[in-house]
Parts: structure tokens; sequence; C-alpha cells
């Protein structure tokens, strides 16, 4: 109960802290170092942890990442036990709210072991020569590298298999989970937004900067998502969409796991082509479903597609199995993937719900027994790890010598093959 209610205080704080930045962005001015101080004040009284409170660094280079305009750069502040990652951006260039909103919202799951660590928020002040404001950074822990489950997947080259895909499926689950008992909805999940730990074989959510407060409402303008990742009532510009579309955007990267392939990725980031590619595969929702997803876009097309599919078997409209057959993944396995990409948000499955299906409770231990996962994938791991393949044959060539010394004549030679 205590930790019930330290969250739903931690989910109002949240909530004030964004009311409060929009408060200053309706008013059309830049925010004041006061103001701003205020707020990460209030973001670092949510965090709340030892972590938090060490001042690590500020970014030194500027540059552009899409309408934000961020820079990032890479600091080796301690080696032995972090990296960080810090974004910074002008006031000049940009609303320093955003900055704000991605630090309260990581705040705000402070301390989660399955999300990336919000260490601060820091100040440069403006030179008196260059002409521009402050600069805020937020600081924020990050892989060695930093490396991502996109790297990951790129150098695997291949499906994988799926004692593997549960594995880091139960990570990111786990991670949607705690966001979503904190009224927090990422709106990005994608291998590229989740970091990944080699030496624990972990993999962490990062990349909150399009997140919003679950009980926020975004005009349509304001999308969030990346091609392929995203859930059918956004693209339907749902203002009121929550933390299902992060749901559904996991069973977009476990099918992209199974099968190396992204199906539901439209051409030149169309949302209508999107949303053709998601209702050729999953058919297309039916009334009831229809409503659920409160589209803010006209249903047209949807209707057409809606009497051409009653011509047919219901059985027929859903080939979600076909991209997944039952050698590629269990019946068990595709329970899972079939809840989390349903076209419905109500009937969706949640984070939470996924854990308490039996492909993950009947494997518990075998996951958690796994300091990484299969051996294939263990592969592509870093120079670590082939350092640490190095050592064991050395230890076992010398086994082998040893065994070969102790052998009593007469008894077959023993062969150790590495």
């Amino acid at each position: 109960m205590e930790a019930t209610a330290e969250r739903a205080l931690a989910t109002a704080r949240v909530a004030a802290i964004c009311d409060k930045i929009k408060e200053h962005r309706d008013g059309g001015k830049p925010m004041s170092a006061r103001h701003v101080a205020v707020i990460t004040a209030m973001i670092d009284d949510i965090a709340a942890t030892d972590d938090a409170k060490e001042m690590l660094t500020t970014s030194k280079r500027k540059g552009r990442k899409g309408a934000a305009r961020w820079s990032e750069e890479l600091s080796r502040l301690d080696e032995a036990k972090f990296g960080v990652v810090v974004k910074s951006v002008r006031r000049d260039g940009c609303d320093a709210g955003d900055i704000l909103r991605e630090a309260c919202f990581m705040a705000a799951c402070s301390g989660h072991p399955l999300i990336v660590a919000y260490r601060g928020v820091t100040r440069t002040p403006a030179g008196t020569d260059d002409g521009g404001g402050d600069e805020y950074s937020l600081v924020a822990d990050s892989a060695a590298g930093p490396r991502t489950l996109a790297d990951v997947v790129r150098e695997h080259g291949r499906p994988f298999p799926e004692s593997d895909v549960r594995r880091i499926m139960r990570q990111l689950l786990g991670g949607a989970e705690a966001m979503a008992e904190r009224g927090v909805v990422h709106r990005d999940i994608k291998p590229a937004n989740v970091l990944y730990v080699s030496g624990a074989g972990a993999f962490k959510i990062a990349g909150f900067g399009t997140a919003k407060h679950a009980a926020e409402r975004d005009p349509p303008e304001l999308f969030a998502g990346t091609n392929g990742y995203t859930a059918p009532e956004v693209l339907l510009e749902n203002a009121g969409h929550g933390t299902p579309v992060d749901a559904w955007s996991l069973g977009c990267v476990m099918l992209e796991l199974l099968t190396g392939k992204l199906p539901f990725a439209g051409e030149d980031d169309d949302k209508a082509d999107q949303l053709r590619k998601i209702f050729d595969v999953l058919g297309v929702p039916g009334r009831k479903a229809w409503q659920g997803l409160q589209p803010g876009v006209p249903a047209g097309e949807v209707q057409q597609r809606q009497a051409r599919q009653r011509q047919v078997f219901v059985e027929q409209c859903n080939m979600l199995r076909e991209l997944v057959p039952e050698k590629v993944l269990s019946e068990e396995g595709f329970e899972v993937l079939n809840g989390l990409l349903n076209c419905d948000p109500k009937k969706r499955l949640t984070a939470a719900a996924a854990l308490q299906y039996p492909w993950f409770t009947d494997n518990a231990l075998n996951d958690e027994d796994a300091l990484f996962l299969s051996a294939g994938l263990a592969k592509i791991t870093s120079a670590a790890s082939q350092s640490w393949s190095l050592v064991l044959q050395m230890a076992m060539s010398f086994a082998g010598r040893t065994l070969q010394l102790l052998r009593p004549k007469g008894i077959a030679q023993v062969m150790i093959v590495m």
C-alpha cells in the first residue's frame, strides 16, 4: 500500500510539472532561469535518489536533432561506474520545457532497473559575447558505447530464437509496466530507444523525448512515434491515446525480433499507408473496435474495407499467424504477441497482464538462470566477451594437459575440443 501511495504521489507531481510547463508555453515566452530552476527542483524531488544528486557534466557541442534542435555527446566520466549521454538545448533555439518534460518523465521512473537512470539537469549560463541564452542539459546513464537493441538486431543479422525474444520482451514489458504505473506514456518505443548493457545482458528503455502524461491530450499536429512501431489510434489522430500505445510498440518490436522484418512500416512515413499495412495483416477493426480507436480522421476507406471484410470469414482476416508459424513461435508466445497487437486499445494486452501469461510464468527460472541470451547472440557482444572466450580456452587447454599427465597408462586418451 505504501509503495502504491508513493507512485500515486509521484504521478500527481508529474502531472503538476507538465501543467506548469504548459502554462509557460501558452504565455508565448521562454522560461526564465528562475522558473527552470524551480521546475528542476521539483523533478529532482520526484527522483529522490542518491544517484540523481550527483553533478556530472554539461554539453559543449551544439547541433540539431529533429525539430527540437538537440545536441548529444558521450562522456566517460567514470568507466568503472557508468557512461552518460548529455542532451542540451539553447533557450533561444527551442523551448527549455522540452528538456524539462523529458527529465520529468525519466525522474518519475527513476530507480527502476529496466529504465535508463535520470541523473539531473544542469545549466550553463549564456556567454556575454555569443548573444545566446542559457544552455540546459539533461544528464542520463547510457550503456558503454552507447549500444542499443537496434545495434544488436543489426549485428545479429537474422531472426532471434524464441527463447531470446522471450528474455528481451520480459525486460521491455517490465520497464513498460513501471512506466504505466507512473502514468508515463513513452510513445516512441523501438529498438533504437532501448539501451543494451552487454555485461549484464540487460535492456533498458530510454528516449523519453516525446513522452507525455497519461492524462494529457495532444492536438493532432503533435504526432509522436516512429514508422512501423506506431499504434493505430495514434495514426488515426486520437488525441487522448494512453499507455496502450506502448504495448502496441512492444508488439511490433517482438514481431521484428522474431521475423527480422517490420511489416507495418509505411512508405515515406505515410500514416495512411501504415494503417493499410496493419489492416492487411490484422484485418480491419469491426464497428465496436473502430469506436474504441476514437479516430480523429474520416473513416471512408476503413468503411470500404469493413464492407469487403464482411464478405469473407473472420478467421481469414487476421494473417498474423502466417508471419510467425508455430515453428517460429509457440502457441503460448503467440498469445502474447496477438494480445499486444490488438487494434482495439481497450482490448489490447497491458504490459502487466502480458507478464502473467504462461509464456513468461512457465519459463521464469530458465530466463533468470541465463546470464545472457543464447550462444548465437553472445557472439555479437563485444571484445570483452571475446577476451573471456580466450581465457576460457586457455583454462580448458590447461585442464586437458593436466588430464593427459594424470591419465593412467592403458586408458584411452581424453580429448577436449573447443
